[in-house]
């Protein structure tokens, strides 16, 4: 094959083979004198190596070894690549990352039965040139390419099997763009494709599974109700036929309940039931069957925060319609000390931490009655609708900064801004007495939406149960946070202010730490597609291209050519050290 040059430039070099030429071609001339004897002269012979005289052409076999290993040197500097026939296609594994892959019969899983597959593909023949692509939630390459067994079992101990999805189809996409439509795909899972016929003939669909028998909890929850947390357990049978399991449910070493559940094929049932918010972490567990990772549950006491409001109005009429309404929510805290939340009518800053809420009631005689311009993305607006209401409010105009939420044509009604220290100030524009907003159900929604609010920009966890693989949010301040996985895997992340997304990979129990405060959330195998085991399979489908058939791909040729005139200069050497007798 020709080659093709990636520097031609580097031919300048070929300057220096008529500099090497006129070595030889140019000899010194000596003057010839009469000596008595040479036994005093050192050099008996004269050096005809060089000089400004030109003799008779003569070329020793030292010319042709120089000049030969100044041509390779040149060509090898211009980087050549030839085109050479490869008799294999490189492999790229899809590998199944989901925990349905983990399904037992005989303590030997469908990633077992995978894995051992793998390995003896290998064993089998000369392995081909592999990568690795992991379908858990998302498609993500596992390292560069492995060239034998011992370097595709080191990758695979990335492969765990403990994600809630398995997106085989945006992985067999990124597989066909590294391999360039030229690679082999092999996907291993347990299950058959969406469709049975493979059209494609670089990909392998090879299914491990086994069809069993799987009783699930599908679903869980843990709420605040009051003074007590309201459970949901949702348990599924996957099964094919009727069956029986054995649900305990208990916090700590105090059984809450323990009964049998009895569901036909396919059919779930729903258990609800009160807790005393008190009660510590509760566990729900059903009988050991051949998927471990759905039969367990584990749910936190729900975070309840409470706001501390300070109610600063004059007013006493209107301080004790307030209070009555912040009652109601059931977000406001017990004390008011160090408040959170200011709700005031004179212009007086809050103190460093607080919200305020400066309430506009003089002057405010002009009734609305509508249209009301509404911003239902705002947090305040959320649920209002405002039909048939009276706002009384005084005529304004809305102040530099402020962020209009409720208007009615060009006064602001409710308006909120954010300072320069990240304090969030409201301002409400109404006149109680004269409109009719406190007897709707909108009243209770307003203060419902700003203690809401105020709660969500509170530091620290948004929520402390969540499904395997969700993100899980963390409000964080200036601290440094670190994270404790349940397998005892640490993360820390540097001084961060705002949110933070908090990736769940792993079920169990995680620990944050943001400063000197820890909290925990728990997370939960909640997912039905992979705990329905019972349409899993053992088979192949598709089937590669003609082995034999062969595939044309760029070598570069440089390290041949500096092999080649590293032994031209080795021979070089030898015959300058044989002709001058080793001197």
């Amino acid at each position: 094959m020709i080659p093709f040059l990636t520097y031609p430039l580097a031919l300048l070099a070929l300057a220096t083979v008529p500099a090497l030429a006129a070595i030889y071609f140019l000899r010194n001339r000596f003057r010839r004198r009469q000596v008595s004897n040479l036994l005093l002269w050192h050099f008996q012979v004269q050096s005809k190596a060089g000089g400004a005289k030109v003799h008779r052409l003569q070329l020793p076999l030292l010319f042709f070894l120089e000049l030969l290993t100044l041509l390779l040197l040149v060509l090898a500097a211009t980087g050549p690549h030839i085109k050479l026939p490869a008799s294999t296609r490189p492999l790229i594994v899809v590998l199944d990352d989901s925990f349905s892959m983990r399904a037992e019969q005989g303590n030997i899983s469908a990633q077992k039965r995978a894995h051992d597959f793998l390995e003896k593909l290998f064993r089998q023949s000369a392995p081909p040139a592999t990568r690795l692509i992991l379908a858990g939630k998302d498609a993500r390459s596992l390292g560069a390419t492995a060239k034998n067994w011992r370097e595709v079992e080191t990758v695979l101990a990335q492969w765990q099997c403990q994600s809630p999805a398995s997106a085989l189809d945006a992985a067999i996409t990124l597989a066909t763009e590294l391999g360039k439509q030229q690679a082999n795909i092999l996907v291993l899972t347990d299950h058959q494709p969406a469709e049975e016929k493979i059209t494609s003939p670089r990909l392998v669909w090879q299914a491990f599974g086994l069809p069993l028998d799987n009783f699930a909890i599908v679903n869980a929850s843990r709420t605040a109700f009051g003074e007590q947390d309201r459970c949901l357990l949702e348990v599924a049978n996957y099964s094919g036929g009727t069956r029986t399991t054995k649900l305990l449910v208990q916090t700590s070493s105090n059984a809450v309940q323990s009964s049998l559940i009895t569901l036909g094929q396919g059919e779930s049932q729903r258990l609800v039931f009160n807790i005393p918010s008190t009660a510590p972490m509760l566990q729900a567990t059903l009988a050991t069957d051949s998927l471990a990772e759905d039969n367990e549950v584990k749910l936190l006491p729900p975070i309840r925060k409470r706001v501390r409001v300070q109610v600063a109005l004059a007013d006493e009429a209107l301080a004790n319609l307030v209070n009555r309404t912040l009652e109601a929510t059931g977000l406001r805290a017990a004390i008011s000390e160090q408040p959170e939340l200011i709700i005031h009518e004179t212009d007086s800053l809050a103190t460093s931490n607080s919200w305020s809420l400066r309430w506009i009631s003089a002057g405010a005689t002009n009734a609305f009655t509508g249209p009301f311009i509404v911003d239902n993305s705002h947090p305040l607006a959320a649920g209002i609708a405002l039909e048939g209401v009276i706002w009384a409010a005084a005529n304004a105009t809305n102040s530099p900064g402020d962020v209009p939420v409720i208007l009615a044509g060009n006064t602001p009604l409710l308006a909120a801004r954010e300072d320069i220290f990240g304090r969030r100030l409201l301002t409400l524009n109404l006149n109680p007495g004269l409109s009719t907003l406190t007897s709707t159900p909108d009243w209770p929604i307003l203060f419902w939406n700003i203690l809401s609010w105020r709660i969500a920009e509170m530091p620290g966890l948004k929520e402390s149960n969540a499904r395997l693989g969700a993100e899980v949010i963390l409000k964080t301040t200036d601290e440094a946070v670190t994270v404790t996985q349940p397998d005892g895997a640490v993360k820390s992340f540097k001084k961060t202010g705002g949110e933070l997304a908090l990736e769940t990979p792993l079920a169990g129990i995680y620990s944050v730490a943001v400063g000197t405060v820890t909290n925990q959330f728990s997370v939960n195998a909640l997912a039905a597609d992979e705990s329905n085991i019972s349409r899993a399979m053992s088979q192949q489908w598709g089937r590669w291209g003609d082995e034999t058939e062969r595939r044309i791909e760029d070598t570069s040729a440089v390290w041949l050519l500096g092999l080649l005139a590293l032994a031209l200069l080795t021979l070089h050497l030898y015959l300058l050290k044989t002709l001058k007798g080793g001197s």
